[in-house]
């Protein structure tokens, strides 16, 4: 992951073509336990998280470069088995939390032991890209590295690295017979479809086939027309930038590398949103999730702030019906925390958090930056109704334990116990 903004639930790539499901609900028991009703999406990069300073937190997503000093000096590498080592950690100190852990749809990662399995099998060969003229023809980015190649296209976009990437490797990285570096699937094949579905997925030993895992957080997307460009891309940009569109985060020019087409990057971009829609329907039978079906919408500006809760007080709100996230403006700050809480409990219902998605990762199990504000660990009661405008720009909802309200006349929240 790659981006760093506080304020709103965001993807790592922000502005990619992610196949997205907002408006679905899990099938999971309701709650208005507030200690629950919190999110976080932690990453240490030294080592496993604490797991007691991420404990009261009732959703919680680890991403893929957690522990990786650890899982990229491994022989082999094994971030798969290291985040669900991570689940059962924090598990043990709370069992009622919902655990999420990350899988890429786009980029075959070889750190991930199924994956590399499958990309040293011949017999799989047609899940992946490849080079447009073998090991040996000349491309933006090398088929070989320290002796090893591979036939698959591969860049070395946050890939770990000897003696310094994204992830160090104190000798040789080891990702098996093949280089490191970020494949990537070709949904065209309808097996891999099956494999990436019911194994990659839903299995169970490492997948929401666990019954300590909840849910995943699926990267990147495919387009096949140019991305535009982002304020936090590097200068060079990304291959989703190219004439034809391409795979997110991962280097420029690799279409060319692979020598495709503007039918093929069509073809792979619709075949890839099959993949997603069918997998996001297969979630919610067994009772899953996946982050991009949270509604992820933020608190209102002082400019929006009546409109935002004449919508959502009125006849035909929105964010009560969908699973909803807010993520806090600055959870270190009073006053923001209390208008981030009030917007939240005003609006919400039955499936809906507040806390942090993506802001990055730490480097040592304890780090400040996820600071747990102690409002979200005091019980305000569930509601008696739905929220409503109780004078001019105010808008106010009773719950069995407080009164929540907010001034869009004065953009000032109120929250009183009772």
């Amino acid at each position: 992951m790659l981006l760093f903004v506080v304020g709103v639930v965001v993807t790592a790539a922000a502005a990619c073509a992610d196949v997205s499901d907002a408006g679905s609900v899990p099938n999971w028991e309701p709650t208005w336990n507030m200690s629950l009703s919190t999110v976080l999406m932690p990453c240490n990069m030294s080592g496993y998280m604490n797991p007691q300073s991420i404990e009261k937190w009732g959703l919680v997503d680890f991403d893929w470069s957690n522990a990786k000093a650890l899982w990229a000096n491994s022989k082999p590498m094994d971030c798969q088995e290291r985040l669900i080592k991570q689940v059962e950690m924090a598990s043990q100190y709370n069992s009622a939390s919902k655990h999420f852990v990350y899988r890429n749809l786009v980029k075959a990662l070889p750190w991930y032991s199924e994956v590399r399995e499958k990309i040293e099998d011949p017999q799989y060969a047609g899940w992946f890209l490849k080079f447009k003229d073998g090991v040996n023809g000349s491309y933006h980015v090398p088929p070989c590295t320290l002796g090893k190649c591979s036939e698959f296209y591969h860049d070395q976009d946050q890939t770990p690295e000897h003696p310094h990437g994204d992830g160090s490797c104190v000798d040789a990285c080891d990702c098996g017979s093949i280089p490191c570096g970020e494949y990537l699937w070709d949904h065209r094949n309808e097996s891999l479809r099956e494999f990436l579905i019911n194994e990659f997925v839903l299995g169970n030993d490492t997948g929401v086939g666990n019954p300590l895992v909840s849910g995943v957080y699926l990267d990147d997307g495919w387009t096949d027309s140019p991305q535009p460009r982002e304020s936090w891309w590097p200068k060079e940009g990304f291959c989703s930038h190219d004439p034809i569109g391409g795979p997110t985060e991962e280097y420029p020019n690799c279409t060319i590398d692979m020598g495709l087409t503007q039918s093929d990057t069509t073809a792979i971009k619709a075949a890839w949103q099959e993949t997603i829609s069918q997998l996001q329907d297969k979630l919610l039978a067994v009772g899953a999730f996946s982050w991009q079906q949270f509604t992820s919408e933020g608190r209102p500006d002082e400019a929006s702030c009546q409109k935002f809760f004449e919508v959502e007080c009125g006849t035909s709100p929105h964010l009560n019906t969908t699973a909803w996230q807010l993520s806090m403006t600055d959870g270190k700050n009073p006053d923001d925390v209390d208008k981030d809480l009030a917007t939240f409990l005003l609006a919400r219902g039955d499936h809906a958090w507040i806390g942090y998605g993506w802001i990055g990762c730490v480097s040592s199990p304890n780090d400040s930056l996820y600071y747990r504000p102690p409002q979200l660990d005091v019980d305000y009661g569930t509601p008696l109704g739905q929220c409503k405008e109780t004078q001019s720009g105010v808008f106010t909802r009773n719950f069995t334990r407080s009164t929540i309200s907010f001034n869009c006349n004065t953009y000032t929240p109120s929250i009183v116990m009772k």
